[in-house]
């Protein structure tokens, strides 16, 4: 089965030096993400952006006119529970570092009002309007700002996302973290073969491929 052969490929060459697992692997952690975040934290997600970029302005005090951005992995939206999450993923233990982590925790305070804010500013300065309306769209599609002739009013909803970290392993049992384990918990009763091939290498990606 090709599915088979893929995923092979994936637990083989995770184990050479620059092979990034992390960017071939996202497609299976996202398509399985609503049913993760329902099982590990009882939230129904209805919204979920990949790459939502982040402009690094309203994080940084001391450079408030940089348009550049970071990007965080999923930003995932339950509109009934007014609930959001900076999602990262992680597929090696070791690759966490303290600036992301720093970036984050700015993201997450200015919360969703600041994110549109730095979004809409990063708008008025890109060349790739096409690309960038496609993603209003969905914020607008969420209730977070709302587009007139051309005006792009930011509806300054105040929810602070929550950050969440999938990563192999959760060894100091932190709340904000989903462990490979988790996923495999939630994802154990599935009978569709994808799913299960992926819960069968998520079993083997919890392993250290720098210890022998």
């Amino acid at each position: 089965m090709t599915i088979n052969k893929l995923f092979d490929f994936l637990d083989e060459w995770r184990n050479l030096p620059a092979y990034q697992l992390e960017r071939r692997a996202d497609i299976f952690f996202a398509i399985h993400l609503e049913e993760i975040m329902q099982k590990v934290f009882g939230t129904k997600i209805d919204f979920i952006i990949p790459e939502f970029p982040v402009r690094i302005g309203e994080v940084y005090e001391k450079e408030p006119g940089i348009n550049r951005s970071f990007k965080i992995d999923y930003l995932a939206y339950s509109r009934k529970e007014k609930k959001v999450f900076l999602i990262e993923l992680k597929t090696d233990q070791r690759s966490r570092r303290e600036k992301q982590d720093w970036y984050l925790k700015g993201a997450s305070k200015i919360g969703v009002k600041g994110l549109i804010s730095g979004l809409l500013n990063i708008y008025n300065a890109t060349d790739q309007k096409v690309k960038y309306d496609n993603l209003l769209d969905k914020v607008e599609g969420m209730g977070w700002i709302k587009r007139d002739n051309g005006e792009i009013a930011n509806l300054e909803v105040e929810i602070e996302p929550s950050i969440v970290y999938i990563q192999p392993l959760n060894k100091k049992n932190e709340e904000s973290v989903i462990s490979f384990d988790d996923i495999i918990e939630a994802l154990s009763e599935s009978k569709d073969s994808v799913t299960k091939r992926f819960v069968e290498s998520l079993g083997k990606w919890k392993s250290d491929t720098n210890i022998k």
